[in-house]
């Protein structure tokens, strides 16, 4: 209960919470000004609830798809295993001569060039890590992808 002064007298007022459902609550012949808001509130966040409850889940392998912003160039072999890739992309950055290397994937993924799925175990490239991660620290490329490229063959053509 609220205790308010008027005229001289003192008067009790009921206090109403914002989230009781009586529709007739009223203050002097006034409605509460936001009930409209709290109850569109409550069934926006019930109806969410619902939607969201319905939604496919996200498949994990969508994360791993390439970014149709990104541009990917292997520069040059500068070893049997290692690359140098020009990596322009407007989310993650832009890396010249990046240097990356030949390893074992530790986990399944796409491949950043080609798009073609990546299993763990298989030989990828992946870019050197020195002292801080690059953001395109987990990204991945075939070694298969790379050899098979024209200018990476074997015979140096």
């Amino acid at each position: 209960m609220e205790t308010r002064r008027d005229e001289g007298h003192f008067r009790q007022e009921a206090s109403y919470s914002p989230f009781d459902t009586m529709d007739a609550r009223t203050d002097g012949g006034h409605a509460f000004v936001w009930d409209h808001v709290i109850n569109a509130l409550k069934t926006c966040r019930d109806e969410c609830r619902a939607e969201a409850y319905l939604a496919p889940p996200a498949r994990c392998m969508e994360k791993y798809l390439p970014s149709p912003h990104t541009q990917i160039d292997i520069m040059e072999r500068l070893s049997e295993s290692s690359v140098a890739v020009l990596w322009r992309d407007a989310t993650r950055g832009r890396y010249g001569d990046q240097v990356w290397i030949v390893c074992r994937a530790r986990i399944k993924g796409r491949c950043a060039l080609s798009g073609a799925i990546i299993r763990r175990g298989d030989l990828v490239y992946k870019p050197r890590v020195r002292s801080a991660a690059p953001s395109n620290a987990a990204a991945m490329i075939l070694a298969s992808v790379v050899s098979g490229m024209p200018c990476m063959s074997a015979d140096g053509g």
